[in-house]
């Protein structure tokens, strides 16, 4: 089952949200067993409709059934899953920066990438707000 890499903007909702948002989400230090969530959460919709660019394709679930990320997981959506976390980092002139060279990553998988300019606009655009990621 692939998935897509989304760049979302910490914007409109609170960490309580994103707790909620990732609750199920085994590793996210904002899993919660005892919480859980479900689709019809408002959370979900919340963290859901903050303003997001795609990055790429990618299958973390491949990835960890067959313990091989090269295969299923591109590089650059890698890394930048990496540069983002979940420390919610702002975005400035030193990120935008390393997004672009983690765009540059070649991609030895067939999963699709998005175009890197359309990344650069998109946080240009948000320059000075707090970004987190999504593997829809």
């Amino acid at each position: 089952m692939a998935a897509d890499l989304h760049i979302h903007i910490f914007e409109g909702i609170t960490e309580k949200d994103l707790a909620g948002f990732f609750a199920n989400t085994w590793g996210s230090k904002y899993f919660n067993l005892g919480r859980g969530s479900s689709w019809d959460d408002p959370s979900r919709r919340k963290v859901g409709n903050t303003p997001q660019i795609w990055v790429g394709g990618v299958s973390c679930l491949k990835a960890a059934l067959f313990e091989d990320s090269e295969s299923f997981i591109p590089d650059p959506v890698g890394a930048i899953s990496e540069l983002v976390g979940e420390d919610l980092p702002v975005i400035d002139d030193s990120f935008i920066v390393k997004i672009k060279e983690a765009m540059a990553i070649p991609n030895e998988t067939g999963y699709s990438l998005a175009n890197a300019e359309e990344i650069v606009v998109f946080l240009e655009e948000h320059k000075g707000k707090r970004v987190f990621t999504i593997s829809w």
